[in-house]
């Protein structure tokens, strides 16, 4: 019985133990919250909260009050709902006031309880970037960005309208020639940002000039081209410097932008050329003049008409060499046509009956060489070319450009030239009679003329209208396009030498390294290379010393790490620890063993007394956002105040105080390291071999202010700027579908929108081939749930979508692959509206 008594006692205390813990619970939990307790937004954005209270509280009243109304404002919306409204930056507190009683009797006492939120109205920022030169009569679009509220409005201006003017979407038209500064004024409710951005507007501006034939460029210029002259280019060979006369200019008649410079001498020695109009300069590098291989301008002509067709021949690089009608004759050449019996030929003219009817041409080039043997040498051919017969009343033209895949035709770029070894996408535009695109691409084919030159795989039956080839080999090929089986049209394709390096640029050609005890300062030369197509191309360099004037130190002992050192792509960095003296540098590219191209640099290495500073200067590296392969660490701008003696830096100074401002004067964080102030431009992290950047710091020009100490004791003020820019390839967005069911923002956006980059296209619609858009941040305002903001714990804001709720002003933060296992995080933006099935 005892022991009965004494489990029922254990057994009763350890229940009243039980109890006692919801009890303690609940009374911690018997109080008044808040939704949250702080948030950010810009002038006019909003945020509401909620107050909770214990379901066993009577009579909750709240109150809102606002410490600084010029700040904040506080709106009650429901019974514990408080709608706290930015006004102009700056912080407020806002104090919760909830009156309440715990008992329905009447001696209950009335409690009040006060919870205390903070909202900070952030400072709005807005930035211009875009071309700097704009031709009289053209326009360019300045991108803007910004940093505010939803509800801010953008407006523009112009220094100098009789110069430039600017329309409310920020694009720039060129009045008369000279210089405008275009100002972007952001307002949102009283906060105001402004940015400029400083643009000449030329007569013309050059963009592009490339070799067509021997004595013919093709240039790309906007401006009133129609008034352009002979004597307006300057043609200049960098390696002779002897200038070459224009002797005509041709405008296109469809494309006034598309100049034709026909010269009185031919272009033939593989050198490299500058191309001067209206202070902007363009380079290309010549044809060697040499064949490489022979075809006809076209492979189709209109049945029962009279149509002259001629033999070419072209270099490795696709410029012509050489043209010749039917009825010509040259010792080079030969070229003969036959109808088959399907029709006649008429000097240099070919004549066929009817549709699908063929004639062949045979072809060859006779260099006119043999070899000791008696064998000729460098002949190409006899080749046979089929011409077809089609109908060019049931279609007008064919066009086709070649590029990148995860494009469309009118993105792609203008060129009908690949390069052998490469495999890209041939875009294809075809219209009718009436000049029209026609919309029944599933009925068209595309096949090759040569498969042992140019490779085609696909079908243009969606869209983009595109198939793929394959250069194999230099050549000429033609793509045969093809209706109901049947060839109506043709188009020529240049099977081009492949790339290699033609340029090489530096971005320093002098520099002087310091041999200070306190100072070891090592000066980086860095390259540009592009191939023959004016494209940037890897290249491995290779770095001499030409001479010294070192005692007893021969030119060509001149290596290794002690001088210089190289990254073995394109940045020679020279060194302290070299000897004091002169040093001339050779950096070149060579193939095979031959010299390509090549440039010097000179460089001084000084032996300096750190002790002994007589002047000052802030140091300070621009930087570009570009993240890709070769690019692909974290990206700081440094500033350093660095002391010198007669010139020559002698010691690096501690930096007592530093200020980084933008364009607005808005200050930017910074931190330190060692004696250097850094601003951080690009962050990187690992995810498993994979890196993702993301670029912190907005294009634009910054102004620096450092402070040091001087020799004697007083404070010496530097100030200095850097530049930010991006010259990253765009990420565009295409909405494919305007409605779509989702429960999430970021799911209605993987199923609406694609996000192309490059050849890389994401998400779930339209022709998406990769993997789903990885969505870190989403903006936007919703029709039901007004602005939203997803940044935060909570990845699912607005929680929950109604059908037929929208929203609009989206911006979408997203990863996208700029190269394989890099990443790059950036904003875009989603036009139009996308609503809730």
């Amino acid at each position: 019985m005892k022991s009965s008594k004494k489990v029922l006692a254990f057994a009763l205390a350890a229940a009243m133990v039980v109890t006692a813990v919801p009890a303690t619970n609940a009374q911690a939990a018997s109080t008044a919250k808040l939704s949250a307790k702080k948030a950010t937004v810009y002038s006019e954005g909003y945020k509401t909260v909620t107050v909770t209270t214990p379901k066993s509280w009577k009579s909750v009243k709240v109150t809102a009050t606002s410490n600084k109304k010029s700040v904040a404002t506080v709106k009650k919306t429901a019974a514990k709902k408080i709608k706290v409204t930015g006004v102009k930056p700056g912080t407020a507190k806002v104090t919760v006031k909830v009156t309440y009683k715990t008992s329905t009797k009447k001696s209950a006492k009335t409690k009040t309880k006060k919870l205390t939120y903070t909202m900070k109205v952030a400072k709005a920022s807005v930035a211009l970037s875009g071309d700097s030169a704009v031709a009289v009569g053209s326009t360019t679009k300045l991108t803007t960005t910004k940093k505010a509220s939803s509800r801010a409005k953008i407006t523009y201006t112009s220094s100098d309208e009789t110069i430039a003017t600017v329309s409310e979407d920020g694009t720039v038209k060129g009045v008369k020639a000279g210089k405008a500064k275009i100002t972007a004024k952001l307002t949102i409710g009283k906060d105001t940002a402004t940015a400029t951005k400083d643009v000449e507007v030329k007569n013309y501006v050059l963009s592009t000039v490339a070799q067509n034939k021997l004595t013919e460029l093709t240039a790309t210029v906007a401006g009133d081209t129609k008034n352009l002259k002979a004597t307006d280019f300057a043609i200049k060979s960098e390696a002779t410097n002897v200038v070459y006369p224009v002797s005509k200019v041709t405008v296109d008649s469809k494309d006034a932008s598309k100049v034709t410079l026909t010269l009185f001498s031919e272009l033939k020695d593989a050198a490299t050329y500058d191309v001067t109009l209206d202070g902007i300069t363009k380079t290309f590098v010549a044809s060697d003049g040499k064949v490489a291989s022979i075809g006809l301008d076209t492979a189709t002509v209109p049945y029962a008409t009279e149509t002259e067709v001629k033999l070419v021949s072209k270099d490795a690089n696709g410029v012509i060499v050489k043209e010749m009608k039917l009825d010509e004759t040259d010792a080079n050449y030969s070229f003969t046509i036959d109808p088959k019996g399907n029709g006649y030929t008429n000097g240099s003219k070919l004549y066929l009956n009817k549709i699908g009817d063929t004639a062949e041409a045979t072809i060859e080039y006779k260099t006119g060489k043999y070899d000791q043997n008696g064998k000729a040498e460098g002949n190409i051919g006899p080749n046979k070319v089929t011409i077809t017969a089609a109908d060019q009343a049931a279609v007008n033209g064919f066009a086709v450009r070649i590029d990148a895949t995860g494009k469309k035709f009118d993105k792609a770029k203008d060129t009908n030239k690949i390069a052998k070894g490469e495999t890209k996408a041939a875009y294809i535009k075809i219209t009718d009679a009436n000049g029209k695109e026609v919309s029944d691409y599933n009925k068209y084919s595309v096949e090759t003329s040569d498969k042992t030159t140019l490779m085609v795989s696909g079908s243009l039956a969606s869209d983009p209208h595109y198939v793929t080839i394959t250069a194999v080999k230099n050549g000429a090929a033609y793509l045969l396009i093809k209706k109901d089986n049947k060839v109506v049209g043709s188009v020529a394709i240049d099977v081009v030498a492949e790339r290699t390096v033609a340029t090489l640029e530096l971005d320093k050609y002098s520099v002087t390294v310091s041999k200070s005890t306190d100072l070891k300062n090592a000066i980086p030369v860095k390259a540009t290379v592009k191939d023959q197509y004016g494209d940037d191309i890897d290249a491995t360099l290779t770095v001499e010393c030409l001479s010294t004037d070192v005692k007893n130190l021969k030119a060509a002992n001149v290596t290794g790490d002690t001088y210089y050192t190289y990254d073995g792509k394109k940045t020679v960095t020279f060194n302290y620890t070299a000897d004091a003296g002169n040093y001339v540098y050779k950096i070149s590219y060579k193939k095979d063993g031959k010299e390509v191209v090549a440039k010097t640099v000179s460089v001084a290495v000084k032996t300096v007394d750190s002790s002994k500073v007589n002047g000052w200067r802030i140091d300070v590296n621009n930087v570009d956002l570009k993240v890709d392969k070769d690019n692909k660490d974290a990206k700081d701008v440094v500033i350093k105040v660095i002391g010198t003696n007669d010139g020559v830096d002698a010691k690096e100074a501690k930096i007592n105080s530093c200020e980084v401002k933008d364009k607005d004067g808005k200050e930017v964080t910074t931190t330190t390291s060692g004696s250097a102030i850094v601003v951080k431009a690009v962050t990187t992290a690992t995810s498993g071999s994979a890196i993702v950047a993301t670029k912190v710091l907005p294009v634009g020009t910054y102004s620096v202010k450092a402070t040091v100490t001087g020799t004697d004791g007083k404070d010496v003020i530097l100030t200095t700027s850097f530049t930010v820019k991006d010259t990253q390839a765009v990420t565009s967005v295409s909405v494919e579908k305007n409605s779509v069911s989702a429960s999430t923002v970021e799911e209605a956006l993987q199923k609406a929108i694609t996000v192309t980059y490059g050849d890389k296209t994401y998400g779930k619609a339209g022709n998406a081939k990769n993997d789903d858009i990885i969505i870190t941040k989403v903006t936007g305002t919703s029709n039901v749930q007004g602005a939203f903001d997803t940044t935060g714990k909570d990845k699912k804001k607005p929680a929950s979508l109604s059908k037929g709720e929208y929203f609009t002003e989206t911006k979408a933060t997203v990863e996208v692959e700029v190269d394989p296992g890099v990443f790059v995080v950036t904003e875009v933006s989603v036009p139009g509206a996308i609503t809730i099935e």
